[in-house]
C-alpha cells in the first residue's frame, strides 16, 4: 500500500471523493482499502469489504476471466486491463461493473498492490434492453449506419421529417441526400468519425422527398462493432432564428469582449458560462480554463465559498422574477492563488425558466491600498508610526462616549521628554528623530496591546488606559514603567546627553470631554516637570501628588 506523502495525499483525497468505485487490492486479492463509492455500488460497509477478497463478491461465471487478466498483470505481460463483470450485491442482486485495474510498484519496481476502479454499468445493461423500444418511439431521428456510408436502420421519425421511406434511406449512400454546398465538409466530418472521433452538433442540409432541404443536427459515435449510432434532430427553425439573432449577439459580445471591466457569467447551477478578455487579464485564467468550472471553486476564497453557495441558493428559493443590479466590494482569488479586491456589479436575468447571473468586475486593490495608505498617513505620525493627534482625539472621545453605556475608570497619561531640546542642539535633529522613534517603541512596549499610544507633536506623547481594575494603582504602575523606559540610555546619543520624561496623569471625571481630560493631563505633566526630571504627577482629593519612577500612585 503506498506510503503517505504530500504527493500521495492528493491520491488519497481523490480516492475518497471519487464517484467511481475504487479499491487498493493486495497481491492475494484481499481488499486493503476501499472508497465510499465502491461501498455504495456493492452495498457492503467498508469494514466488511476489508475482510474479503475480490473473489468473494465476483460472480462465479466472471471470476476466471478476471483472474486470467490478474495473473497477466502480475506477470508483467500487460500494464492494466479493463473488463465488464458482474458482482454480487449485499442484497443478493447482480450488479454490473466496468472494472479497470492497474498495478502499483514500490521504489524497487516490485509489485505492491493493485489499483481497481469500478464504474456501475447496471443501468447501461438495462438500457441496452430498452434501446429497441426507445428507438422506435423517439421523436428524434435515430439511425444505425455502417462505415461504408449507408444507413442500415432508421426509425419512423426519418419518414415523418424527410418524407422518404425507410427503404429509400437505407438503399442509397447518405451523401446523395446532402445539399451540394455541404458535401465537402460533411465528408470531412465523416472521415473524422470513421477514424474514431465523435460527432456532436454537426449540422448540414438534407434533401426532403419534395426537393426542399431541411437542416439536421447530428450526434454520432462509432462503436467497436464497426457501426455508427446516430441521433439526429431537425433544426431548421432554430437555425433561421439563430441567423436573425446572430447580428445582434455579435454586437453585444463585441462590447463585452472589449470592455475595460472583467465580465463573468454563471448559470444557476454555479458553472461559469462567460469570461471576457479582461477577465483573463485580471484573474489569470484563460476563457478555455474558466468556462464550465464552478464559480465558487474558481473565484471565491475558501472562507467565503459556502456563503457564495448559500447566497445563490437563497436567491433561487425566493423565485424572484428579476433582481436589481447590486454593487459590492469582495475579495476574489486569482489563478496564482493571490487575492484581489474587486468592485463587482451583479445582476441576474431569467430565461427559459432558469436564472443567468452576470457580473462586471473591476480590480480596486490598488485603489483600496492607496485609500488605506492615505488614511494611515492622515491618522498616524510619519516618524514613529503611532496614531497622531487627530486619530487619538477621536479614539479618546469614543472611549468617553462608551462610559455612558459601561461606566469604568479611564486614565490619560500625558508624557513630555525632559531634556529633548539638548538632544537636538548637541546631536542634531536627525538624531533627535531617532530618539523620538526609539521612545515611541519603548512607550508602546510598556503598555498593554489594548491601550492606545499616540504622539501629539514634537516630544509630546499620550497613553490612554482603559478597563483598569484599580485605576490609581494600575496607572501609577504603568507610569513607573514608562519613566524607567525613558531613562534607559539611547545608543545613538553615545552618552552626550540622556533625556528623561515627565508624566501627567488624569482620571476621567463625569462631564469631561476629550479636550478637558487632555488639558488636565497636560497640566499635571507640567507639575511633574517643574518638580524635576523623571516624575509623574496627578491631582487626587484636591492635592497634587508627585512621584518618581520608584514610587507608586
Amino acid at each position: 500500500m503506498p506510503t503517505r506523502s504530500p504527493t500521495t495525499d492528493y491520491f488519497f483525497t481523490a480516492f475518497a471523493d471519487s464517484t467511481v468505485g475504487m479499491a487498493l487490492v493486495g497481491l492475494q486479492g484481499r481488499c486493503l482499502e476501499v472508497n465510499p463509492a465502491l461501498c455504495r455500488i456493492l452495498g457492503y460497509p467498508r469494514e466488511q469489504l476489508l475482510t474479503l477478497r475480490f473473489h468473494d463478491f465476483t460472480h462465479p461465471e466472471d471470476l476466471d476471466g478476471d483472474l486470467l487478466q490478474f495473473e497477466r498483470l502480475l506477470a508483467g505481460e500487460i500494464e492494466s486491463y479493463s473488463l465488464g463483470k458482474r458482482y454480487h450485491h449485499s442484497d443478493g442482486r447482480v450488479v454490473w461493473g466496468l472494472l479497470t485495474v492497474s498495478l502499483s510498484r514500490d521504489a524497487e519496481g516490485q509489485p505492491e498492490c493493485l489499483i481497481s476502479q469500478v464504474v456501475d454499468i447496471t443501468q447501461q445493461k438495462q438500457a441496452e434492453q430498452d434501446r429497441d423500444a426507445f428507438f422506435a418511439l423517439s421523436a428524434d431521428l435515430l439511425a444505425i449506419a455502417n462505415l461504408d456510408g449507408y444507413l442500415q436502420q432508421v426509425n419512423p421519425a426519418w419518414t415523418d421529417t424527410l418524407g422518404w421511406t425507410a427503404e429509400d434511406l437505407t438503399s442509397r449512400h447518405f451523401i446523395e441526400f446532402v445539399h451540394p454546398d455541404d458535401v465537402a465538409r460533411t465528408e470531412v466530418e465523416a472521415a473524422r468519425l470513421f477514424r474514431g472521433s465523435v460527432t456532436r452538433g454537426f449540422r448540414n442540409r438534407y434533401r426532403h422527398a419534395d426537393g426542399s432541404y431541411r437542416w439536421l443536427e447530428w450526434n454520432t459515435r462509432a462503436v467497436n462493432t464497426g457501426l455508427l449510432y446516430c441521433s439526429v434532430r431537425e433544426v431548421t427553425a432554430q437555425i433561421e432564428n439563430e441567423e436573425r439573432l446572430r447580428s445582434q449577439e455579435q454586437k453585444i459580445r463585441l462590447l463585452i469582449e472589449n470592455a475595460n471591466d472583467a465580465f463573468v457569467g454563471m448559470n444557476e447551477a454555479g458553472f461559469i458560462t462567460e469570461w471576457n478578455r479582461q477577465a483573463e487579464a485580471t484573474l489569470g485564467w484563460s476563457a478555455r480554463e474558466a468556462l464550465g468550472r464552478p464559480m465558487a471553486e474558481l473565484l471565491a476564497p475558501p472562507r467565503m465559498r459556502q456563503a457564495h453557495l448559500d447566497g445563490v441558493a437563497a436567491f433561487l428559493r425566493r423565485g424572484l422574477p428579476g433582481t436589481a443590479r447590486k454593487r459590492v466590494e469582495v475579495p476574489i482569488m486569482r489563478k496564482d492563488g493571490s487575492e484581489i479586491l474587486v468592485e463587482m456589479t451583479v445582476g441576474a436575468v431569467e430565461s427559459g425558466g432558469e436564472y443567468y447571473f452576470h457580473a462586471f468586475l473591476r480590480d480596486v486593490s490598488e485603489q483600496r491600498r492607496l485609500t488605506e495608505q492615505l488614511h494611515y498617513r492622515a491618522t498616524h505620525d510619519f516618524l514613529t508610526g503611532l496614531p497622531n493627534r487627530y486619530e487619538f482625539m477621536g479614539r479618546l472621545q469614543h472611549a468617553i462616549d462608551a462610559l455612558g453605556r459601561e461606566p469604568r475608570p479611564l486614565v490619560l497619561l500625558f508624557i513630555d521628554l525632559d531634556g529633548f531640546k539638548a538632544v537636538n542642539d548637541l546631536c542634531g535633529h536627525e538624531t533627535g528623530d531617532t530618539v523620538l522613534t526609539a521612545f515611541g517603541g519603548r512607550l508602546a512596549a510598556s503598555v498593554r496591546r489594548t491601550d492606545t499610544v499616540a504622539r501629539l507633536a514634537g516630544d509630546e506623547f499620550v497613553v490612554l488606559l482603559d478597563h483598569l481594575g484599580e485605576p490609581w494603582q494600575d496607572a501609577g504602575h504603568v507610569a513607573g514603567k514608562i519613566l524607567r523606559a525613558a531613562s534607559q540610555p539611547y545608543p545613538v546619543l553615545a552618552g552626550r546627553t540622556e533625556p528623561g520624561a515627565s508624566i501627567g496623569l488624569a482620571l476621567h471625571r463625569p462631564g469631561d470631554t476629550a479636550d478637558s481630560l487632555l488639558s488636565r493631563a497636560d497640566a499635571a505633566m507640567y507639575v511633574a516637570k517643574h518638580a524635576g526630571k523623571n516624575r509623574v504627577a496627578f491631582e487626587r482629593d484636591g492635592q497634587w501628588v508627585v512621584r518618581g519612577d520608584q514610587d507608586g500612585a
